[in-house]
């Protein structure tokens, strides 16, 4: 069994992370909804963009995978528009865990297996996608209820004008990761649809 990177993280550190999750949960449209529908879309994928970068953050990978590279590789793949624009913004944040992040635009499924994060957006190829990384160490991120029941790990999805994430842990096994129960306790945990991945 592969050791996995444990970060070290006072605890001041995860409560502090998991206010801001749930703070981000608990946002309502408040003057969002006397903004545009662009606007509103706009900071919806800022929104999800910022908890991409949460999740980044309390997700263990194993050693070897996160020692392989001096930067946390962030991909995204699907759909072109706001959310992976968003994404894209990430790069040069704040380091994680001593990593810079790093996002890549990917064109092919088979590029993934060297990201430590996979964004898919949208619903187009998304089978294709979590396919390619089923039994690899790679955090996926989906853009849609439904997306962690059908192989994904984290599904993004809107609940109201509420942002909410479920999970995987079924998936995340597959992929050897480990996902901290401060993010465990925030999300909706769901399982595989009909035994699907297994």
């Amino acid at each position: 069994m592969r050791k996995l990177h444990s970060g070290r993280r006072s605890a001041a550190n995860v409560r502090r992370a998991a206010l801001v999750l749930a703070a981000g949960l608990a946002m309502t449209g408040g003057g969002l909804g006397q903004a545009s529908a662009q606007s509103r879309a706009t900071d919806e994928s800022a929104l999800k963009a910022a908890f991409v970068y949460n999740f980044a953050k309390y997700t263990d990978w194993p050693d070897d995978v996160w020692n392989k590279s001096p930067k946390l590789r962030l991909c995204t793949a699907g759909e072109r528009g706001g959310f992976t624009q968003t994404v894209a913004a990430l790069e040069g944040k704040p380091a994680v865990r001593g990593k810079e992040v790093e996002v890549r635009q990917l064109s092919r499924p088979e590029e993934a297996a060297n990201c430590h994060i996979l964004v898919i957006a949208g619903r187009t190829k998304m089978a294709e996608w979590t396919r390619g990384v089923r039994s690899l160490p790679v955090l996926t991120v989906g853009d849609g209820e439904g997306f962690a029941t059908n192989a994904g790990l984290i599904g993004l999805y809107a609940e109201g004008e509420k942002l909410k994430f479920e999970v995987n842990q079924e998936a995340a096994h597959r992929a050897g990761l480990r996902l901290s129960s401060q993010l465990l306790k925030l999300a909706r945990l769901v399982r595989d649809e009909q035994g699907e991945g297994r």
